[in-house]
């Protein structure tokens, strides 16, 4: 399905929803008031069992990128980047099969002057994950994560085509591409291969965005998780082990990043350079636009559900 999915009686109420949430910033996972964490709303898939609805048409770009943009909101992530990839022309969507390994894949088209005519990105059952992602946020569920790795990988893809088509792009985002392939220029990998720069510093920042992504869902989930456990509730010792569990994994720093793909050979992990906090700073802000997923947990509304949570 592609054109005109927006334009049909599912899609016309779910850019009305888009629109009711992301008024005067209402409608996030924080924001429903005399409740820690909101429930995802069943038009947005939290009522599973109409998930269909949304999975079939999110198969096509205008679909997909209607949900993701209303989930990005919902979760408090990055918009900008879906938003730049959604208006443009150069970008298609595909579920069908990727290389042997590969949980999603990006290819860029070029013309006889290495032009880049296209970008495709490749996300087989990315409809069903993304529908599925953050429906059991607001519920009392047996367990939390898993879902986020499916959005990770989205996000992946998405920084892999953001900066493929850099020239399109701000010039923020087009100094933070010069800058991070000047910085990987000399990159080597575990097995001592020397990488191009511009191919290692894309791998490494869209692993790093995908680590963010993912770290986000599961500690939001896990603190979910915590909040809604049903009766009776565990001591305050075991919430404290939970929570300092879920603390320690969220703000765990990871001082490399990136795996280097080979058409001829097996993948190899970047070994240096290490992604330096200047170059973290700039995705930060130019990338993930500084939404809370860029900062310490106690610096984020993570912090105000553990207290919530311990305050029981």
């Amino acid at each position: 399905m592609t054109g005109g999915l927006l334009g049909n009686d599912l899609f016309d109420a779910l850019e009305e929803i888009r629109k009711s949430l992301e008024a005067d910033n209402r409608g996030t996972v924080f924001t429903k008031p005399g409740t820690p964490v909101a429930p995802l709303p069943d038009a947005l898939g939290g009522d599973q069992t109409k998930s269909y609805f949304l999975a079939a048409p999110a198969k096509g770009k205008e679909g997909f990128f209607a949900l993701l943009h209303a989930k990005a909101h919902f979760l408090t992530l990055p918009k900008r980047i879906v938003e730049f990839l959604r208006d443009s022309s150069k970008v298609w969507l595909s579920e069908a099969a990727t290389g042997p390994g590969a949980a999603a894949e990006t290819n860029p088209s070029y013309d006889s002057d290495g032009n880049i005519l296209s970008v495709e990105m490749r996300f087989p059952m990315a409809s069903e994950g993304l529908v599925y992602a953050g429906h059991n946020l607001g519920r009392p569920a047996p367990q939390a994560g898993g879902e986020y790795a499916l959005m990770g990988t989205i996000y992946h893809e998405m920084t892999h085509a953001l900066l493929m088509l850099s020239e399109d792009a701000d010039v923020g985002i087009q100094t933070l591409n010069d800058d991070g392939s000047s910085a990987y220029n000399h990159s080597v990998g575990a097995n001592g291969t020397e990488f191009d720069g511009s191919a290692a510093f894309t791998e490494a920042a869209a692993y790093y965005v995908e680590d963010l992504v993912v770290r986000w869902g599961e500690a939001l989930s896990s603190m979910s998780r915590l909040l809604f456990l049903p009766e009776p509730k565990p001591d305050r010792d075991w919430f404290l082990l939970e929570v300092s569990r879920i603390v320690e994994k969220y703000d765990h720093y990871v001082p490399v990043y990136g795996t280097v793909g080979f058409k001829d050979g097996p993948n190899e992990d970047i070994k240096e350079p290490w992604l330096l906090d200047d170059l973290r700073d700039k995705i930060n802000e130019r990338i993930l636009d500084g939404r809370p997923l860029t900062k310490r947990f106690d610096d984020t509304p993570l912090a105000d559900l553990r207290e919530a949570l311990l305050g029981h």
